[in-house]
């Protein structure tokens, strides 16, 4: 291709909501738009939260549906270090609330002070998403649901 044709590279640009879920509906991915104005991403066993950190980064942030009580832990906490070692993302981590709930996460950031391209973003996204589904994957293998079937969408 000459270099006439060459099309122009897109700069970065702010990252906003109504650029993720132009990103995701790209992506053919199903959506939510939650309470908080947040997009969500919906998955058979984890829900993907897309949140800004003010303007500084985006986050995706997964959530296991399945709960675990605390006899569960230390097992769980294997698996997120195990995890953690071994990869660089994303990061997984455990939550406890006061009634003694554990909850696994996944969560991915991207630094946002330069912006992102929409290219960058749509990436980021996919490539978010299917880490944090692949640590859910994990979970389901060490720690099998009987009434459950596989995690895909």
């Amino acid at each position: 291709m000459p270099a006439s044709d060459t099309p122009a590279p897109v700069a970065p640009a702010p990252v906003d909501t109504e650029r993720v879920r132009r990103s995701v509906q790209g992506l053919g991915l199903r959506y939510f738009i939650d309470d908080e104005g947040d997009v969500g991403i919906p998955w058979r066993l984890v829900t993907i939260h897309v949140i800004f950190q003010d303007t500084r980064a985006i986050q995706l942030r997964g959530v296991w549906h399945r709960i675990a009580e605390t006899e569960n832990l230390p097992h769980l906490r294997e698996l997120v270090e195990d995890w953690n070692v071994t990869r660089i993302g994303p990061k997984a981590y455990l939550t406890i609330d006061d009634a003694g709930v554990v909850r696994l996460h996944g969560e991915a950031t991207y630094p946002l002070r330069a912006g992102m391209t929409d290219q960058q973003l749509s990436d980021f996204i996919f490539t978010s998403c299917r880490l944090i589904i692949a640590l859910m994957r994990q979970a389901e293998e060490r720690f099998p649901d009987p009434l459950s079937g596989g995690l895909e969408p």
